[in-house]
């Protein structure tokens, strides 16, 4: 993590510093509660003013601070203040700055849907070759990649750093900070329809994620209209696509799914086989991001082959939980959106089983005006092999209505109270069940993931 003087921050950040400039310190926090002894202090001006804060921060071992100049807050004694016009543009300059001094290859992904299941696909392959430092958690946005970065050890030779966003123009902040050497997009979903009005206005979000890009930089795609039509012309960066067609720079040649794997060869490898410990297909063209970024960088197929057969993941996303009496939970409840819920159904539908097949489906959030339509048609991907469906939220009652036109009315079941939900969940259940649990993270679907595991 970041190690630096008061004063070669202060420089690295245009700030003005109040206090002893050779203090040292050792990495940063914004938050008093989970503060080290050495970190700089962040205090961000929002909701609550972080410089409130101040001798709290003090008090746990702070040595130096940020502080944003027009703060009204009284200015603490006996620490060393860097004093800048905004703090969050000063934790951003200085992320850029150490950046630049560690100066490792960095990997920029974005996406609608999977850009965390490909990070840790991409820390796997890459951990295999090289030091690699990557994003923890949802640390993803215009706070946690600096964070992120200003975490990086010293030897870090590869930086992996999943970029999220809500609106247009964040993208663009975060790849201006990493200057990415590749960037990965993994596909363009519905998330964020209720700000960005359309799927082209995703995709022109998504690809802000370019802008960071050198002229030697490689821009990583997925095979879809939305991205190639504006990709059109002469490209000032070099580009790398994958998908389902041969017109694509690599493709599947073959895929083989199970309960808990995905096994497939590529068009690039004859037939080598590439196996992930992951549920479902769409995890394959995940891997295939992953595969041209480590062929870029010049990690062999067979290093390429261990980091995938090795991946560790984040939690919450399609992951199996043993439940009580031998319930098997597929659980990914951290997002959900679309595409990534209709690619779920289709993977779990595939699953050849003698279990009886229950989904438990919570709403999709932020799709905007679109909403209602858009939970509705997701029982269009409804088959005869789901034999029970538990549906909560206010817009899951527009797919409960299109459900019951799939499936038997009597198979479908709606709530809006989720205490209600997991009571009739446990009295259907008697152990031989597969269970399905998707739905956006404030849902809370989790709790009755949890409480079914006891």
């Amino acid at each position: 993590m970041i190690k630096e003087t008061v004063q070669t921050v202060a420089r690295w950040v245009d700030g003005i510093v109040e206090g002893d400039n050779s203090i040292e310190i050792t990495g940063i926090s914004f938050d008093t509660r989970k503060i080290n002894k050495g970190n700089l202090f962040i205090p961000f001006v929002g909701e609550r003013d972080g410089h409130a804060y101040i001798e709290d921060a003090r008090e746990k071992g702070t040595y130096a601070s940020f502080w944003q100049a027009d703060s009204t807050v009284e200015k603490p004694t006996g620490l060393a203040l860097i004093i800048v016009e905004d703090t969050l543009v000063a934790l951003q300059k200085l992320a850029k700055s150490y950046l630049e001094k560690i100066n490792p290859k960095v990997v920029g992904i974005t996406g609608s849907n999977g850009k965390t299941t490909t990070k840790d696909m991409m820390a796997s392959v890459l951990e295999t070759t090289f030091k690699v430092h990557k994003t923890q958690g949802n640390y993803n946005n215009h706070i946690g990649v600096p964070y992120t970065i200003l975490s990086m050890p010293l030897d870090t030779e590869v930086a992996v750093l999943e970029m999220g966003m809500n609106h247009a123009g964040e993208i663009a902040i975060l790849t201006a900070i990493a200057q990415p050497d590749i960037a990965v997009i993994t596909n363009i979903g519905e998330a964020h329809l209720e700000y960005l009005k359309s799927r082209g206005g995703i995709a022109d979000a998504k690809l802000e994620i370019a802008e960071g890009l050198s002229a030697d930089g490689l821009l990583i795609y997925p095979d879809d209209p939305l991205l190639k039509e504006r990709l059109v012309g002469e490209a000032v960066f070099q580009r790398e696509s994958f998908g389902e067609s041969e017109n694509n720079t690599v493709y599947p040649t073959s895929i083989e799914t199970s309960m808990d794997s995905t096994d497939f060869t590529t068009s690039l490898t004859d037939k080598i086989k590439f196996h992930v410990p992951i549920v479902g297909e769409h995890n394959v063209y995940n891997a295939l991001a992953v595969f041209l970024t480590a062929r870029r960088l010049g990690v062999s197929v067979a290093n390429i082959q261990k980091g995938l057969y090795e991946i560790g993941r984040t939690s919450d996303r399609l992951e199996w939980i043993e439940g009580r009496n031998g319930i098997q939970m597929l659980s990914d409840v951290y997002n959900s959106s679309p595409t990534a819920l209709k690619a779920v159904l289709k993977t779990f539908e595939h699953i050849k089983t003698n279990r009886r097949k229950i989904i438990v489906l919570a709403d999709m959030l932020e799709l905007g005006a679109q909403s209602p339509m858009l939970h509705a048609g997701i029982a269009d991907s409804l088959t005869e092999e789901i034999d029970e469906v538990f549906a909560y939220g206010p817009y899951m009652s527009y797919f409960t209505e299109a459900a019951k036109s799939v499936l038997s009315a009597e198979k479908v079941h709606y709530f809006t109270d989720l205490n209600k939900l997991t009571e009739a969940l446990e009295a259907s259940v008697s152990g031989d069940e597969m269970i399905l649990f998707k739905g956006s993270n404030s849902m809370r679907l989790n709790n009755v993931v949890a409480h079914l595991a006891k």
